[in-house]
């Protein structure tokens, strides 16, 4: 085959065309699984920060709120046993005011009520694109935003 201009489109053409079938062939499959992985993850980050597991209580209702263009879920649950007792709330927002370097930041945060008064329980980093070493280091246990939030109450912050 010759090399002309008409030659050397024709083949970076077929190359791109390929590729993006290849690419949205890996996406139809994987989509799925990816979408199970991470529900399961968020549950387990529900239990985890409300200190319980999935064999004491589960996801009575997940209510979905809007905030401008922002979804923020808010799961309540219960105990297994007696699913009028609340063990908690897990709230799942990006960070809506402000965004790190790498763009939003999506946390969950756990919240108890002890005493008749709420506290934040704990919170789980569920998405970030941050620096690794730097911004990524708010995904270790013990960061400094968990430190900062751990028992505060939301009346007061």
């Amino acid at each position: 085959m010759k090399s002309s201009l008409k030659n050397m489109v024709l083949v970076l053409f077929v190359i791109t065309f390929v590729s993006a079938l290849l690419v949205g062939a890996v996406d139809m499959v994987t989509k799925d699984t990816i979408s199970e992985t991470e529900l399961k993850a968020k549950n387990e980050a529900k239990f985890a920060l409300l200190n319980t597991t999935a064999d004491k209580a589960m996801v009575l209702a997940d209510s979905v709120y809007t905030a401008g263009d922002f979804e923020i879920v808010v799961s309540r649950v219960v105990d297994k046993a007696d699913n009028t007792k609340v063990v908690g709330y897990a709230v799942e927002a990006p960070s809506i005011t402000k965004t790190g370097y790498g763009g939003y930041i999506t946390l969950m945060v756990g919240f108890v009520e002890e005493n008749g008064v709420a506290k934040v329980n704990g919170v789980q980093v569920l998405k970030q694109n941050e620096t690794p070493g730097l911004g990524a280091n708010m995904t270790k246990d013990g960061n400094s935003l968990e430190k900062s939030i751990l028992g505060a109450k939301p009346a007061e912050l």
